[in-house]
């Protein structure tokens, strides 16, 4: 009977000290995420990013290279090799709650199906900067699609 006792008491006090183990995880913000319907319409704020047959992403960077400079770097991804593909660089400000364009720049690229092409400004002010990049790629029969990518903002 000791001995039954002491088991079934050993086994309460291995289950009463379990520790418990959790993955990496760490959550910084809790902000709920509710099913909502909605529709966009012709001059709605909301992006809509259109089904493209040769474009599959845009990545736009922004940089501060050293005191007042600044360079955009926009990475083309394409299904396949393309005839042309044309970037056209936006340098914004912010300027209350909007942002305001105050350089722009191009770049361009032939017969390939991926490419990284960057820009760079002087004399840059202080403020709260972002890069924009509008890319356009045209394929050997002359048919062009475009995309939009912005990056994350950077305050000088």
């Amino acid at each position: 009977m000791k001995k039954k006792l002491f088991l079934f008491g050993l086994c309460i006090m291995m289950c009463l000290s379990s520790v418990s183990v959790s993955a990496g995880e760490k959550v910084e913000e809790n902000y709920p995420l509710i099913e909502e319907e909605f529709s966009v319409y012709e001059d709605s704020t909301i992006e809509v990013v259109p089904y493209t047959q040769y474009l599959m992403d845009v990545q736009t960077t922004i940089a501060r290279l050293e005191p007042g400079k600044v360079g955009i770097r926009a990475h083309v991804y394409c299904t396949t090799t393309m005839s042309n593909i044309d970037i056209t660089f936006y340098l914004q400000k912010k300027s209350g709650s909007s942002w305001v364009t105050v350089g722009t720049g191009r770049a361009t690229a032939s017969n390939v199906s991926d490419v990284g092409k960057s820009v760079t400004t002087t004399a840059v002010t202080s403020g709260t900067y972002r890069g924009k990049a509008i890319a356009k790629v045209t394929d050997k029969y002359g048919y062009s699609e475009s995309m939009t990518s912005y990056s994350g903002s950077i305050t000088i």
